[in-house]
């Protein structure tokens, strides 16, 4: 987009539904794999408060399209988001179903199948159902959606790359050499205590008692569903502005 319009905006926006880490842990890889493509791109944030209400769905992608984002994105579950986008000609990343419109980019999914198979497989074994069981890429549980019409020459060979890598291991999500972040960004939780160091990185993050910062020979990175299956990044990096915290803004 950059390539052929020189004047594109490198903000991109996120329609969110609640500040959970759940919403919070989403939206932030997403801005990251966008950072790992334009390294000074920014992100705008807007929470509807709501699971599902298509008029604020679509009035906060109207809104975020309006304050000069260029891509558009959403954590909540109707249609709103995405016919904003088609009426005025912003791509769109879709969540949980793919679209047939022209600004259709891509999507993401939960696929149900390998969690069910498992309960169901701990019944007929007699074994206890897993309740912090966390699926991936790797086993089916998360789904990359088709590739739509609005999606750039050579997306589908720079999925697979970064799939496999994720897969194996070689690329982490929260890689904290990837981010920064500023302590008054951090309203932490009763409980939570975290260390940067002079740059901004994070050196170490305490949730529920346990550092969720893991290192891999030189690289470090925040072990996301490693505690628990409950999303627990839930911290606001620099690059990203929350326009509304307060629902009903």
């Amino acid at each position: 987009m950059i390539a052929a319009k020189a004047d594109t905006s490198k903000k991109i926006g996120y329609v969110g539904a609640f500040t959970y880490a759940e919403v919070v842990s989403g939206l932030t890889s997403w801005y990251l794999g966008v950072k790992s493509i334009v390294s000074d791109v920014t992100m705008d944030v807007k929470f509807t408060g709501s699971w599902y209400d298509e008029d604020k769905e679509r009035d906060t992608a109207n809104a975020l399209i309006d304050g000069g984002c260029s891509i558009i994105s959403q954590h909540a579950d109707s249609m709103g988001a995405p016919n904003a986008c088609d009426a005025k000609g912003v791509p769109n990343i879709t969540y949980n179903g793919a679209t047939n419109k022209d600004t259709y980019v891509i999507s993401s999914r939960i696929n149900w199948q390998p969690y069910f198979e498992h309960c169901i497989d701990a019944v007929k074994e007699g074994k206890p159902i897993e309740t912090n069981y966390t699926g991936s890429l790797k086993d089916g549980s998360v789904e990359i959606g088709k590739i739509g019409p609005a999606a750039a020459e050579g997306t589908e060979a720079k999925i697979a790359e970064v799939k496999a890598a994720l897969e194996a291991g070689t690329t982490k999500v929260f890689d904290t050499s990837t981010f920064t972040l500023n302590t008054a960004n951090a309203a932490l939780e009763e409980g939570k205590k975290l260390d940067l160091d002079a740059d901004g990185h994070l050196k170490s993050y305490t949730v529920n008692g346990s550092n969720v910062i893991k290192t891999e020979g030189s690289k470090s990175y925040f072990a996301e569903s490693d505690i628990q299956s409950a999303p627990y990044f839930d911290l606001n990096i620099d690059g990203i502005t929350y326009l509304n915290v307060e629902y009903g803004d």
